[in-house]
């Protein structure tokens, strides 16, 4: 008869499906602007989390919208050290504090 290759196993679903149902969102950068592009812009860490799926934890980021009143809300990958609070210089000329 033969065998059942792995393939044909996997395509069923089952224990090989990824659990993705609460991750937390994309991690990504800003999308680069005028003011990253020759400048920088200041963001303040709102919060660290945890991504299920993910080895490093995730922060969330806001920043003041240079073109209209709101805030750009973004998540990327913490990095070591970061805290709630703490200021990010994101672009061009920004400094690491």
């Amino acid at each position: 008869m033969g065998r059942v290759i792995r393939g044909q196993r996997k395509g069923a679903g089952g224990i090989f499906k990824s659990h993705t149902s609460k991750r937390k969102g994309a991690a990504r950068m800003r999308a680069l602007d005028y003011a990253e592009r020759n400048g920088y812009i200041r963001g303040t860490v709102k919060d660290i989390i945890h991504d299920p799926g993910r080895g490093a934890p995730l922060a969330r980021i806001d920043f003041r919208d240079p073109y209209k009143y709101r805030k750009q809300k973004e998540l990327i990958v913490a990095a070591e050290g970061m805290y709630t609070g703490q200021f990010i210089y994101a672009g061009k000329k920004g400094k690491f504090v």
